[in-house]
């Protein structure tokens, strides 16, 4: 059973609503769509909302969503071999092979964090978040770990102490962090050299907590020199970012990174998606670009053909359809693991206990738990090509970088049509009015910057030619 609504929101949606248009019915199309699971939590939200808007949707266009997988949108879209089932899809990945003849795009409509999602009863301290590396996630998903308490899960969940890094400084810029009382003081000073290569770029400095929580406590254009006080947060790390460019962490603290956990020998039952997914091949693409000596395929929509073996000679390993099918079969057996977009864990984990998502170990040696602002940071300076599309850098350094992501893109024909007008229309809302205030509470990282213009943009040549 899919959950489509939380209280948050639920809210946030009921704020951007705008009144039923008062045309008529017969003004209407029905715009069919279908594809990624990853984004069907705020697709079904904003398609909702648009539905009731009269400004965004003066033609009463009534938009539908079918889900199954991006193999499966993409493939009811194009018109490769046949009359396209869809009038537009939802894909976590992009045509390797099959795409449509006549012009099509590719919008960018929301990025969103992939949890590594796991139920394990009887972790001591309760409730602590478990941590994994990317070596030890190849090595759990590969088969080669099958016990919670394998030696490798072991060492991910030890606490380590750091000295504190109170200055950072990388071409021109320099940050530093000194504590008084109850109060951080986060001074900058940029050099003159420093102030023509940053010139008119926002300096953004994150706290991340000793629990993984981040907040944004400073924003503002780079000037010569700057000074932001804030409270004390014990064992608090600051990262500090111009533009694109990550400058590195500040701490005022000698800083203990993680809990040292004791993790039962609960047996692990690895769930993967039976469907062609997105979500697979973005996350099949992370193991393999960051330990390919473990996860030796390239990545792939179909987790079999990514796997780096024989799948069925691992019983643990099990599929399941759809991110509310590895999702649900997780919350069901303790011991599970599977990769999912963040909301499927948000929904399921105040149901059933052991259930979280785990932190995981970034290019900064720092173990960062998934969330919108993590995924943010990691698209941060991923380039974007002229066709929309990402390429993720697994190699950022960003100390608040989550690695385990992936956007949706949305598909429209160019060719100009009421319909395609219509699509055109929904996927501006989507990218430029609802994900902006929804997305984080659903947790979805919206677009934003550069980024959402290029969408806005690409959505602009959907039914305009």
């Amino acid at each position: 059973m899919k959950i489509r609504r939380k209280i948050g929101l639920a809210l946030a949606i009921a704020s951007i609503a705008a009144p039923i248009s008062a045309l008529p019915a017969s003004a209407a199309s029905t715009l069919s769509g279908s594809g990624s699971t990853f984004v069907w939590n705020i697709i079904d939200s904003c398609r909702a909302t648009y539905s009731r808007s009269s400004i965004a949707n003066p033609s009463t266009d009534v938009v539908s969503y079918s889900g199954g997988g991006s193999g499966t949108g993409k493939r009811n879209f194009s018109d490769a071999t046949a009359t396209p089932t869809v009038q537009w899809a939802a894909t976590d990945s992009i045509y390797s092979s099959g795409a449509p003849k006549s012009p099509f795009v590719y919008v960018p409509l929301v990025a969103g964090a992939i949890s590594v999602m796991y139920h394990v009863e009887g972790v001591q301290p309760a409730n602590a978040p478990i941590q994994l590396s990317p070596l030890t996630i190849g090595k759990i998903f590969s088969g080669q770990v099958t016990s919670w308490n394998d030696a490798a899960i072991k060492a991910d969940n030890i606490a380590t102490s750091t000295k504190a890094v109170t200055k950072v400084t990388k071409n021109g810029v320099t940050v530093t962090a000194k504590k008084t009382g109850n109060k951080v003081a986060l001074r900058l000073v940029v050099t003159p050299a420093g102030l023509t290569k940053f010139k008119g770029k926002l300096v953004n400095i994150v706290r991340i907590t000793k629990t993984g929580a981040q907040s944004v406590v400073y924003g503002a254009a780079v000037s010569k020199a700057a000074i932001k006080t804030v409270v004390y947060s014990s064992g608090a790390t600051y990262a500090v970012k111009v533009g694109k460019t990550s400058l590195g962490s500040v701490t005022v603290d000698n800083t203990v990174v993680g809990t040292t956990l004791t993790l039962p020998a609960t047996p692990i039952r690895v769930y993967y998606r039976s469907d062609t997914s997105g979500t697979t091949n973005n996350f099949t693409k992370f193991l393999n670009l960051t330990v390919g000596s473990i996860w030796t395929n390239s990545a792939n929509d179909a987790f079999t053909t990514a796997f780096p073996g024989t799948i069925t000679n691992f019983a643990h390993i099990l599929s399941a359809a759809g991110s509310d099918g590895v999702s649900n079969n997780v919350r069901d057996n303790n011991g599970g693991i599977t990769y999912t977009e963040l909301s499927y864990v948000e929904e399921r984990k105040n149901a059933t206990k052991g259930i979280g998502s785990a932190s995981v170990k970034n290019n900064a040696g720092m173990y960062v738990a998934p969330s919108a602002t993590s995924t943010g940071s990691f698209y941060a300076e991923a380039p974007v090509d002229a066709a929309g599309v990402i390429t993720p850098d697994y190699t950022v350094k960003a100390a608040d970088a989550y690695l385990i992501n992936a956007v949706a893109y949305g598909l429209g024909y160019t060719a100009s049509s009421t319909v395609n007008a219509g699509v055109r229309s929904w996927f501006t809302y989507l990218v430029g009015t609802c994900a902006p205030a929804t997305a984080a509470a659903a947790f979805y990282a919206p677009l934003s910057g550069a980024f959402k213009d290029k969408a806005l943009a690409q959505a602009a040549k959907v039914g305009a030619s």
